[in-house]
């Protein structure tokens, strides 16, 4: 038999393909134990992670902003830090747009976005011929702590750009395929003073520090941005803004574009459908998906630049190409393009800085306010709505009656505790449209409604109580009538005003 001998390595992707061979034969026999998952990973999701950016219209605008679900709503979300910025680049530009947030295959996770600043500079056109070609990235295995931000550059010297970065795995390559919009000037053009448009590139990485050489993924012949995609039953759909002007010839310029491949990296997704978003929106960009964690349902969400900021549609065949605008969703304000990544339950209590609890105290209460001025002020139901009112030795019978809650085990987690009315023993506390009513609590859903976990008070003194099942959510007064709150919140009960102090309760001997 003749034996080769390489005067170099063989291909990269015969590198990959012998790798993988040898991986799997090696946990096939037992010499190789694979690596576990954390427990986490492969917890059922009960919550969203929303990251986005603000706009370039204030110096902190292009720094990275977290909001989580209220409990497992896609559509529904309290900001974190008082949607103060969570993540500040200080590398490159020291600007940063479009993150984009991913689970990996370990059970980690790493936000990439795009490095460019625009606040106070104000340059579209120089930032696409001379801009940034790296993209930031931070990695964290918590979601709470992360890396500082480094710079990876991904695009060679051709490139005037590198917008909107996003990854997903891909388990035909064995590795992270990594795509964003680049202008491509001539190499004849090293100063990129000619003329081109915004394609779509990609690069593979394992681990978010190496790359390959991009390739191009998208050249339509006019100018694309923004892809997003989601895999689903052996396909992958991705979604990509039109950057074309709106006009005769290009009716769905500044709309939203959605194709399908059963491989990713293909130049040749068939087309599905376009003007994704018209009628509903000014113009859109920066398209974002997610799938229910719940039902057979997705939620695309499209930046209306310019405008409102993100707007959600829904659809339950993904295939369709048919999607609706949803009514009623509770966004942060203004929330411009970003991600959204589905997380456990125990993800969702850590970002919510759900990480401490203390024992409820059980049987007959009146919870009486702390706030300066309102601490003769107790919680009282007044037809079946949860409101604060003074309540003396001098209230009526019923008064008393309505000031009076028997604190039991929780009705959804027996470490916390529910609210029973002490004159309407069939009716529990419970928050619905964030405000509290009396109800009975007859469905899974209304015992988390009617669940709150025991907290030191926020203001020092006394109790605070989370929302079980929207832990970013105290039990507050505001203008006499109670709420579940998140500090910075968009209602007005929301308000960081006394917002300590307004959910802090003390336990008070009962009225009735």
């Amino acid at each position: 038999m003749s034996v080769e001998y390489f005067d170099r390595p063989p291909p990269r992707r015969l590198r990959k393909v012998v790798g993988a061979l040898v991986l799997a034969a090696a946990v096939a026999i037992g010499i190789i134990t694979p690596p576990a998952l954390p427990a986490e990973a492969t917890d059922p999701m009960e919550g969203y992670l929303f990251a986005y950016f603000a706009g370039e219209g204030t110096a902190d605008g292009e720094q990275i902003r977290f909001a989580v679900s209220r409990g497992n709503n896609a559509i529904e979300y309290d900001v974190l830090n008082q949607g103060r910025p969570i993540l500040v680049s200080t590398v490159g530009t020291r600007g940063v747009r479009d993150p984009h947030l991913l689970r990996k295959l370990d059970g980690s996770f790493v936000l990439i976005a795009t490095d460019l600043r625009i606040y106070g500079n104000g340059n579209w056109d120089a930032s696409q011929r001379t801009g940034s070609r790296s993209i930031v990235v931070w990695e964290s295995t918590d979601l709470v702590n992360w890396s500082a931000p480094r710079l990876q550059t991904v695009a060679d010297a051709t490139a005037g750009n590198v917008w909107a970065p996003e990854a997903i795995w891909d388990p035909s390559l064995n590795a992270y395929v990594v795509f964003w919009a680049s202008k491509i000037y001539s190499t004849s053009d090293p100063s990129h003073t000619g003329n081109t448009y915004n394609k779509m590139l990609y690069a593979t990485t394992t681990d978010f520090r190496t790359f390959s050489a991009p390739s191009v993924w998208k050249d339509p012949g006019y100018s694309v941005i923004d892809s997003t995609v989601i895999a689903n039953a052996g396909s992958f759909y991705r979604f990509t803004k039109d950057e074309r002007g709106t006009g005769t010839s290009s009716p769905c310029g500044k709309f939203i574009i959605q194709e399908r491949s059963t491989v990713l990296t293909s130049t040749n997704y068939t087309f599905q459908r376009d003007c994704i978003g018209q009628g509903s929106v000014g113009a859109g960009e920066g398209p974002t998906i997610v799938k229910s964690n719940i039902e057979n349902r997705w939620y695309l969400f499209i930046d209306e630049f310019g405008g409102r900021g993100y707007v959600p549609f829904t659809t339950t065949d993904l295939t369709s190409g048919t999607w609706t605008e949803v009514a009623n969703a509770a966004l942060p304000n203004n929330p411009r393009h970003g991600s959204v990544m589905p997380i456990t339950r125990a993800e969702l209590l850590r970002l919510a800085g759900a990480t401490t609890q203390v024992a409820p105290t059980l049987g007959n209460t009146s919870m009486r306010a702390t706030t300066a001025g309102y601490t003769n002020f107790y919680w009282r139901h007044r037809d079946y709505v949860g409101v604060t009112a003074a309540t003396t030795s001098s209230s009526s019978t019923v008064e008393k009656l309505d000031s009076t809650f028997t604190v039991v085990s929780g009705l959804a987690n027996s470490s916390c505790a529910s609210f029973r009315s002490r004159n309407f023993p069939d009716r529990y506390l419970r928050h619905y449209g964030l405000a509290l009513r009396l109800d009975t609590a007859t469905t899974a859903t209304a015992n988390a409604d009617a669940t709150f976990c025991a907290v030191p008070g926020k203001s020092g003194t006394g109790v605070s109580w989370r929302s079980y099942n929207v832990p970013t959510r105290f039990i507050r007064h505001y203008n006499s009538a109670l709420y579940i709150s998140s500090s910075g919140g968009t209602n007005a009960f929301d308000s960081t005003t006394n917002f300590n102090a307004d959910v802090t309760w003390a336990y008070s001997s009962p009225w009735g």
